[in-house]
């Protein structure tokens, strides 16, 4: 009844804005809402941008799902992705002509680096977390999608002193309790080998608060399994944090090219856990100058060079 109580919403909404004089339309991941849209815009004129970024053809659907989504994207006047890599593989999965994909990057706004740092100390406290330990952060829903499935692993790997900091929930959250309460298999393992001494699982916290824990991190870990454009690894790259993320989605293209050596093949995770640890042992000198290059980056992945995008997108057709 909700379900079809939201459609009806999404139905009188979309009409009510055309019958105010709106002609285009930009739907942001709903394919219901672009198809509703669609419909609009072919009786009475008018165009839809639709918005969708990731890699949903590595999954089994039904296919009643898959024949919908399809389309959806051949009604939908113009797609709208984060990329060119991805643009290209909707356009090889989906046949969908290129000239009719948008490329429109994420965008993110910096956060005020000072009351960040500041707060860093606190959740030190908080957390029991030594200054001089180091402090790797995963930022992600729980899923298998997102990597949640390779944290126990990542525990295991850390070198001596160092925590792993979790952010999030998901189906995998009970799974990595349970795995990371009976290693070892042994009675009374002593605190060092005991992998909950290694990792603060946090379930969710409010976005306002996490530029204190990118803050407080040496390392950003992004091993998922499927991406479109991660707004988190924006996040980590805006707060100046070092990333390690899995060769999937857009990652490849937003982030510095001289730093393809952290972006990991999915299926090598071994690979993976050591240049974690590699980043761990940069030197100040290298993590300075890894910082100031990550935040100079990622400025034009501003609020306002996307919008500009946009519109040059929108001038263009």
């Amino acid at each position: 009844k909700s379900q079809i109580l939201l459609l009806i919403q999404v139905e009188v909404a979309l009409w009510s804005a055309r019958f105010r004089g709106y002609r285009t339309f930009y739907v942001h991941y709903s394919f219901y809402a672009a198809y509703t849209a669609s419909r609009i815009t072919r009786a009475t004129g008018g165009k839809v941008f639709y918005w969708n970024c990731g890699e949903s053809w590595k999954y089994e659907r039904s296919l009643l799902r898959e024949g919908f989504e399809r389309l959806v994207y051949r009604l939908v006047t113009y797609l709208v992705t984060g990329t060119e890599g991805l643009a290209r593989a909707y356009a090889a999965h989906y046949r969908i002509p290129r000239e009719k994909i948008v490329v429109v990057p994420n965008w993110i706004e910096p956060g005020d680096k000072r009351q960040a740092t500041s707060d860093k100390e606190e959740l030190q406290r908080k957390l029991n977390i030594r200054r001089d330990q180091k402090v790797v952060l995963f930022v992600h829903r729980l899923s298998k999608r997102k990597g949640a499935d390779w944290i126990p692993g990542i525990v295991k790997s850390l070198p001596e002193g160092a925590v792993l900091v979790v952010i999030g929930y998901g189906p995998e959250r009970e799974q990595i309790n349970l795995q990371l309460t009976t290693y070892p298999p042994k009675a009374d393992p002593p605190p060092e080998d005991n992998l909950q001494q290694r990792v603060r699982m946090l379930g969710w916290v409010p976005q306002a608060e996490l530029p204190a824990y990118y803050a407080l991190a040496d390392v950003f870990v992004l091993p998922s399994e499927e991406e479109g454009f991660p707004h988190v690894l924006l996040e980590a790259m805006a707060s100046g944090v070092p990333f390690v993320a899995t060769d999937v989605g857009g990652v490849r293209d937003i982030v510095p090219p001289e730093r393809y050596n952290w972006i990991i093949q999915r299926e090598d995770r071994t690979r993976f856990m050591v240049a974690v640890r590699e980043v761990l042992t940069l030197s100040e000198f290298e993590r300075r100058a890894y910082r100031e290059q990550l935040e100079a980056w990622v400025l034009r992945y501003s609020l306002e060079n996307s919008f500009l995008a946009f519109k040059q997108a929108l001038r263009e057709r």
